[in-house]
């Protein structure tokens, strides 16, 4: 686990709602979806984004938003048919798995959120029992295909970027 600053980027994708997951709690056709939409192959080829994928979820009080796409630096702009989220610069907490693959994003995200919070609060980050409580309430996972390199990552609110160890 790393603690570090990340800078602002741009996510650029699309949105699903909870009403869009599966009988098996995941969003794999909402994926296969993305990955066969010709816009975003466009938008990946054309911007040199092909090995990389990221997912976004961005917690509310009482619901979230999963996001499907990439990641961008600041100043990408998107295109027409994909959606963008403005990411701060914010103090993160990072994990990263290598040999990683697609199918990552295919595990609920029942299972696969929890377990990467309970292993930062092993390593000492606090935060918020409910995560649509704080000021920054982005998961993110950003995958690099040709390095197989996982990276999840929290953003943490200035209150546990101060509890943390």
């Amino acid at each position: 686990m790393k603690k570090e600053k990340y800078s602002a980027h741009n996510f650029i994708g699309k949105v699903f709602m909870p009403n869009q997951i599966d009988e098996n709690k995941t969003y794999t056709a909402a994926i296969q979806e993305m990955e066969n939409d010709p816009i975003f192959q466009k938008f990946i080829e054309d911007n040199g984004y092909e090995n990389e994928r990221a997912s976004l979820v961005v917690f509310g009080p009482e619901n979230f938003m999963f996001w499907y796409g990439v990641l961008a630096d600041d100043k990408q702009m998107p295109v027409a048919g994909l959606n963008k989220f403005e990411l701060p610069t914010s103090e993160i907490a990072e994990i990263d798995t290598p040999n990683s693959n697609l199918a990552f994003f295919s595990q609920p995200l029942n299972f696969v959120i929890p377990t990467f919070l309970d292993k930062l609060s092993k390593d000492g980050i606090t935060m918020y029992e409910n995560l649509g409580d704080s000021e920054k309430p982005y998961v993110l996972a950003k995958l690099n295909l040709e390095t197989k390199e996982l990276a999840q990552i929290l953003y943490l609110d200035a209150s546990s970027e101060d509890n943390a160890k």
